[in-house]
């Protein structure tokens, strides 16, 4: 009986699942300090927990109810959730978590997790398939681990938004190729394109498509114009059908942007965030500057570089050397140049053609674009172990004395590079660094040695050495220990959950380290501040931080019936007092003198802009009880009595009953905002801009229904263009069907 032999399909489909689990088990060893020391990504810094985790279970407080939200209540006076990308509420890679409410913590941090290890599939995959690589399995190994554990990834753990577009740039890469050379292609194309810019960080989806562009451009070379010409029409089609994709939060956020802090920051303080010179040295050791925010001597100003391990570094050398005369080293070359380049920000030959032009303009931190060399440097790194079977034996064992003498020359020559690092620990830093590097090249030496004559051997003993280099060096810089008592608000929270009624609770300037804005937010209730989102509204957040204290009559409009303060600390004024102070880090004022949500004035002062409704409304002898201050509206000097009813009152929809005896302007202490509409007893009527920020509607004598919906017209318009989209699909579906079912015809000629 003779043995079974499993066949070459069979053998090679099993050494892919094994990849596949490797990389699986590399990120899994990765995250070992979440796993096994129970750490979590930083609280205290970055966009995840600060900034979109609370509107993730506000999202998903909505969804559960049936209600897809696209105005948030929770933050300033509210806010256009949909306009910002960031918030992720159309990125697919979010919806398993609007499945829970209150979200898990433990499916925050595999949300964070999945970026890396999607990354690394998708590397694995390009080098692997494409026509372009189609490199070894060990090859395509290296590359899936130095791009899934470079530094671009490891910094924006918390910020998993941008992580979601350099996960998906390889695919994206990969099925553009495909799109070049097979329609059939186009859909996959499109959709991996469109999900780079539905990840929401607009820097990283602008610096992603950049690099899709660049690798379509790449595809139109063919050996004759019209084989040129094809691949051209297929590659449009694929921007077309992503572009209108995207529309439903492209058109939106462009809609916001010339609202938001970052759209109207001058020209002249859009700069710095770029790399310079001697952020190459990070190349070899992130050390020497320092990783992370609590790392880095830099601060917040710390170098984004491409760091992929100095073991991926002396591949890539190798690669882009051995490869030198192929098409891919050449397109490794580009990819990798013109990112540097871009990164160079003002000092560049790149940016500043680019930087007067939109989305360009507010994209100024170029140094992002950083990710974009770590991918090109990792792709010549899975050239460097390609080439360990393919080079001569004799340039491995030359190469093993350079890479020698460069070790040597990191470590003697270490202290003299120490002039630019403030003394102390950073320079102990540093030079920790320099020398690590230098006996990192000492065991690659080794293994280049030992690839001589034992090229597998080498292979696998230079990616555990990456592997372990990687780990070691980055498991620890975005991840730290979760706080010792978890809940110190507990009572807090307790108390204010205790009053059932309708109300915003505001944190004090000198409170916000105790207990943050977001924190209060993610916990379910309504804040009169932001997360210090750079696309926050300007002239909300503006308007709130002009308020001179607690006690101005402009501060009265936000409905804060309780204020967060440092234990102990003074009433804000009068009509401000303690309520509870059975917390030991903090106490609970209450403010007597807040408006409620809304209400009626029978008075009104008509200015022509808004900052002449701002001047006015901060006055300290406006009274907002009986006046108001309206943008372009109707004069109204009268006196009255009224009730209010609130019906109804969510994300994109809120309902009041009003009875008034005269003419009177009702206020509602919500965020005016382009989408918003009013209906009067089912009668369209305008919302004026009302106390520099607020809404307010005219509401005649009589009893009246009154009802504001949340319809964006940028949104309309994008749902429109994504079903224009859909149909296009269909047609070149219902076309290839056609041309497969009737061959002949297809390319039949007539006489």
């Amino acid at each position: 009986m003779r043995p079974y032999c499993r066949k070459p399909a069979q053998r090679t489909q099993t050494a892919e699942i094994y990849s596949l689990l490797l990389i699986t088990a590399v990120a899994a060893l990765f995250f070992w300090p979440v796993w096994i020391a129970g750490h979590t990504f930083p609280q205290g810094g970055g966009d995840l927990w600060g900034q979109l985790y609370p509107v993730w279970n506000y999202a998903a407080q909505w969804i559960r109810s049936g209600i897809f939200p696209l105005w948030s209540t929770r933050m300033l006076a509210g806010d256009p959730i949909i306009a910002e990308a960031q918030y992720g509420l159309l990125n697919p890679l979010n919806w398993p978590l609007f499945l829970f409410s209150p979200i898990p913590d433990k499916l925050v941090l595999l949300r964070g997790v999945f970026p890396l290890w999607w990354a690394g599939v998708g590397l694995y995959a390009y080098l692997r398939r494409s026509q372009l690589w189609g490199l070894h399995r060990s090859a395509a190994l290296t590359g899936a681990v130095a791009y899934m554990l470079c530094d671009s990834f490891i910094i924006h753990l918390g910020h998993p938004q941008f992580n979601d577009a350099m996960s998906w740039l390889p695919w994206t890469l990969w099925a553009v190729e495909c799109a070049a050379r097979r329609a059939r292609a186009i859909p996959l194309a499109a959709g991996a394109l469109a999900l780079i810019i539905l990840s929401g960080h607009g820097q990283a989806s602008l610096y992603s498509a950049l690099a899709v562009g660049v690798a379509a451009l790449w595809q139109l070379p063919a050996h004759d114009t019209r084989t040129s010409t094809k691949r051209g029409g297929r590659l449009f089609l694929v921007g077309l059908i992503a572009a209108l994709l995207v529309a439903p939060a492209l058109l939106p956020g462009l809609e916001r942007l010339p609202f938001t802090v970052r759209g109207q920051t001058p020209t002249a303080e859009r700069g710095g965030a770029q790399l310079t010179l001697n952020g190459l040295i990070d190349l070899v050791t992130p050390l020497y500057h320092g990783r992370g925010v609590r790392g880095s001597w830099l601060g917040w100003a710390r170098m984004e570089t491409g760091y992929i391990g100095l073991t991926g570094l002396l591949l890539a050398g190798l690669g882009l050397a051995a490869s030198l005369k192929t098409r891919r080293a050449w397109f490794t070359l580009l990819l990798g140049g013109l990112a540097y380049s871009y990164a160079r920000g003002y000092e560049g030959p790149i940016y500043p053609h680019l930087a007067e032009l939109p989305i360009f303009a507010e994209s100024w931190r170029t140094v992002r674009a950083i990710f974009v060399l770590s991918l090109a440097l990792a792709c010549a790194a899975a050239l460097g172990m390609q080439a360990l079977d393919a080079t001569h034996r004799k340039a491995l064992r030359c190469s093993a004395p350079v890479i020698g003498l460069l070790g040597a020359v990191l470590w003697f020559g270490a202290p003299g590079w120490l002039a630019t690092v403030p003394a102390g620990a950073p320079q102990a830093q540093a030079l920790t660094g320099l020398r690590l590097a230098a006996a990192l090249c000492a065991g690659n030496a080794l293994w280049y040695l030992i690839g001589s004559w034992r090229p597998a051997l080498s292979r696998a003993g230079l990616l555990l050495l990456l592997i372990t280099e990687l780990v070691a060096s980055g498991a620890l810089v975005e991840t730290e220990a979760r706080a010792a008592n978890p809940e110190p608000y507990a009572d807090a929270l307790a108390f204010l959950r205790s009053d059932p009624g309708w109300f915003r609770v505001d944190i004090d300037a000198a409170a916000r380290g105790l207990w943050s804005p977001s924190g209060l937010q993610a916990d379910g209730f309504d804040v009169p501040q932001s997360t210090g989102n750079p696309m926050d509204l300007q002239n909300a957040l503006q308007f709130y931080w002009s308020i001179p204290d607690k006690g101005a009559p402009a501060y009265q409009l936000f409905g804060a019936k309780y204020i967060i303060v440092p234990k102990g600390a003074q009433p804000g004024g009068a009509g401000i007092w303690p309520v509870y102070t059975g917390n030991p880090w903090m106490d609970i004022h209450l403010n007597t003198n807040t408006l409620n949500r809304v209400w009626l004035v029978y008075e009104t002062q008509s200015v022509a802009d808004t900052g002449a409704a701002m001047l006015a409304t901060l006055d300290p002898s406006f009274n907002p009880r009986r006046t108001a201050i309206i943008e372009q509206g109707p004069n109204l000097h009268g006196s009255g009595e009224h009730t209010l009813e609130v019906l109804a009152y969510g994300p994109n929809r809120t309902e009041f009953r009003i009875h008034t005896t005269e003419t009177g302007l009702f206020v509602l202490s919500d965020t005016y905002y382009p989408g918003w509409e009013a209906h009067l007893d089912g009668q369209a009527t305008p919302i004026y801009r009302v106390n520099a920020i607020f809404r307010g509607v005219v509401v005649p004598e009589g009893t009246h229904h009154l009802t504001l919906r949340y319809r964006p017209r940028a949104f309309k318009v994008g749902l429109g263009l994504a079903s224009m989209a859909g149909i296009l699909l269909m047609f070149l579906q219902t076309r290839r069907r056609n041309r497969r079912a009737h061959p002949d015809s297809a390319s039949a000629t007539p006489r």
